[in-house]
């Protein structure tokens, strides 16, 4: 059976969808803010970290920099001595026109800008182009200036909304966790089922299903789904603890990626992937599964 298909069947309350960023390149008549204020020496620069990403903030990119910074319709534009650098919301594609050129170059971060209360924060492998290099908690700036950096990692959604049961059929049980993403608390949820159940719960597919399992030449299988509500990035990988025993399924050998790109999760391209459980685990006993701060316990077979 298609993977494809599968998480259409299994999208139903997921996360709603959200409208995606906005197009186009910072217009000339936009307003602008506040310009950056004179670069005080020295001073350590602020990053956050999301996930496996970390971004730095733009208003302290920009003193370091002594470099203007307009923001207007979720396009950010900032006018550094080596050219001029346009950032869109919640997207990693973004605009070099380097000092002197007569156009910009469009490239792409690994991982989509991140805003958060209005203030921005840019990927950190995206101001490269400004000259600007991160080499573990120190920033070389581009006169040599060396500044350190400081990381913040923001707390994840509360514990009591991190998980629930589902009954996608007789005898069918699912476990949703979700998790905090650059789109908010909550914003990111990953579906986990027993793969040789799903058939009870979508009887019309069963030939497929029974296809499909003989095609993955193993017994103990989730089917996972990760959906989100924006621009978001997933490392397959998850926990799993029966009887006091944890095993971390990742991918490629033990979590096989069936469609989506785990790097580039949006609302409507979801990611489905397979985790392969060892062969002691039962499928009839609690089962605890972690999974980016998330955490939840489910008995898939009764």
């Amino acid at each position: 059976m298609p993977a494809a298909l599968l998480v259409l069947l299994l999208l139903g309350g997921t996360p709603a969808q959200v409208d995606g960023p906005p197009a186009g390149p910072f217009g000339p008549d936009a307003s602008s803010g506040p310009a950056a204020d004179a670069a005080t020496p020295g001073a350590p620069l602020t990053a956050r970290q999301e996930g496996p990403w970390r971004y730095l903030a733009v208003t302290d990119l920009a003193r370091a920099l002594g470099a203007p910074v307009e923001t207007r319709d979720g396009v950010l534009t900032l006018r550094s001595r080596s050219g001029v650098l346009t950032a869109f919301a919640r997207s990693p594609d973004a605009l070099w026109q380097g000092a002197g050129s007569l156009a910009a170059e469009e490239f792409s971060a690994a991982t989509p800008t991140l805003v958060v209360d209005d203030a921005w924060f840019l990927p950190e492998d995206m101001v490269g182009v400004l000259g600007v290099y991160v080499d573990g908690e120190e920033v070389t700036l581009p006169g040599g200036d060396v500044r350190t950096l400081v990381v913040t990692r923001p707390a994840l959604a509360p514990s009591v909304s991190s998980s629930e049961v589902l009954e996608l059929g007789p005898g069918v049980v699912a476990l949703r966790l979700y998790a905090s993403s650059p789109s908010g608390p909550d914003s990111v949820s990953l579906l986990a089922v027993d793969l040789g159940l799903l058939a009870l719960a979508y009887p019309e597919q069963r030939v497929a299903l029974d296809a499909q399992l003989r095609t993955l030449h193993a017994d103990k299988m989730l089917f996972l789904v990760v959906t989100s509500l924006g621009p978001a990035a997933w490392d397959p990988a998850i926990y799993v603890l029966q009887d006091g025993v944890e095993v971390l399924l990742r991918a490629p050998l033990a979590v096989q990626v069936l469609t989506g790109d785990p790097d580039a999760l949006t609302p409507g391209a979801p990611v489905a992937a397979v985790a392969f459980l060892p062969p002691d685990f039962d499928l009839r006993r609690p089962m605890q599964i972690r999974w980016a701060g998330a955490t939840g316990s489910v008995t898939l077979r009764r």
